[in-house]
């Protein structure tokens, strides 16, 4: 039974949190609201870009163009405009990103080419360009292999040779990839995206009912009433936890709706994700509201200041980014025992729902329930830490 001091504690905590502004603001507007909607811009914004790059026309500009007349013709074939260069030096060009590639003729292009030797052609990139530059280098590169390819099998055939000759392996690809499995990989930040936000949603009243109320001196007074302490930190914790599970579900509420919006068919691949995904996929985050609170109520309880302990939890938030930065990189085959480890477990699990693969209900409760031993482990720990008078000053 919850006691009448954890009802009215509880209740305090979260009234006086969502007449703040600047809480409502922060947790609910501008992370659950705004950060779907951001992201969904980012990814329409990216996929326009990068679509509109690899449909329009390719200005190469091209050094010494008239001693290869024949690859001229063949670029021009392709839908190449061949531009100047201008005074500038190829590097420079470059460099001042006047252009994303640059193609330049050898001096002996044509004596090599004609004696039916290996004629050279150099292409000028910044291999560390970032957004759409690349696209025009792989255009380039691959014309340039193209007509390569067509002209050594000309002189093959010439010779009589079949250019089949140089083929002594011919590969058939069949990629496994499904629709949604490369949704799956376009979306690998989601698991990341959603633990941060439960991680921020329940930051600020973690910090303001422990390091805040230090700082203020309210927290004397307060457990001056003839209440068990247990009781009242049992019902701030309480509050913070409700807070970060709101933000959670209006996320995802957000994302739900967002959802077709995604440019799928742009992109070649499917996001599959109905009501009951999205369940499983809040149910498996709920435990972690615990453990993020308790964290979070832990850290700033030893801070001394409201933006000492800001300080400290801002720091925390890095902790979703390790397992999530692995998971991209790393191809993590699942395992029972990983669904143990929280963040980690829920990392996996979701990657699992938005590539189109069942999880597993072991798996999901193994999830549930070891998250959530272990945050009301943390959240016990909490609750003790203000048993202790140190606990009670900021000075």
């Amino acid at each position: 039974m919850m006691s009448q001091a954890f009802k009215v504690v509880f209740k305090k905590e979260v009234t006086e949190n969502l007449r703040d502004k600047r809480t409502v603001m922060s947790s609910l507007v501008m992370s659950a609201v705004l950060g779907p909607l951001m992201m969904l811009g980012l990814i329409i914004m990216t996929t326009n870009m990068t679509k509109g790059k690899a449909e329009e026309q390719l200005e190469l500009p091209v050094i010494n163009v008239s001693g290869a007349q024949n690859l001229e013709q063949f670029l021009l074939s392709q839908g190449v405009k061949i531009v100047p260069l201008g005074d500038k030096t190829p590097e420079q060009a470059i460099k001042d990103k006047d252009h994303d590639v640059i193609l330049e003729i050898d001096e002996n292009y044509a004596a090599d080419f004609n004696a039916g030797r290996v004629a050279t052609v150099k292409l000028y990139f910044d291999g560390s360009a970032k957004g759409t530059a690349n696209i025009s280098v792989r255009k380039a590169r691959s014309l340039v292999n193209a007509y390569s390819s067509s002209i050594g099998a000309l002189r093959l055939q010439l010779r009589g040779i079949s250019p089949n000759i140089m083929k002594a392996v011919s590969i058939q690809s069949h990629d496994q990839a499904s629709l949604e499995s490369k949704g799956g990989q376009m979306m690998t930040f989601l698991p990341y995206f959603l633990i941060l936000i439960l991680f921020s949603g329940s930051m600020y009243l973690a910090i303001d009912t422990t390091a805040g109320e230090k700082e203020r001196k309210s927290l004397e007074p307060l457990f001056l009433n003839p209440a068990k302490r247990s009781d009242i930190l049992a019902g701030k914790l309480a509050a913070t936890i409700t807070f970060g599970l709101l933000t959670l579900v209006l996320t995802m509420i957000v994302f739900k709706i967002t959802l077709p919006f995604y440019p799928q068919k742009k992109l070649g691949l499917s996001l599959d994700l109905g009501m009951y995904k999205i369940l499983i996929m809040l149910v498996v985050l709920m435990p972690l509201a615990v453990v993020a609170s308790a964290i979070q109520t832990i850290i700033a309880s030893f801070s001394k200041s409201f933006k000492e302990a800001q300080t400290y939890v801002g720091l925390l938030i890095l902790l979703p980014m390790i397992p999530s930065l692995l998971l991209m990189f790393m191809s993590v085959k699942e395992k029972l025992w990983m669904m143990l480890v929280p963040i980690l477990s829920q990392n996996l699990i979701i990657n699992q729902i938005i590539r189109g693969e069942e999880p597993g209900m072991s798996a999901i409760l193994v999830t549930i329930f070891g998250t959530l031993f272990f945050g009301v482990v943390l959240a016990w720990f909490a609750v003790r830490l203000y048993n202790k008078e140190t606990m009670l000053f900021s000075d």
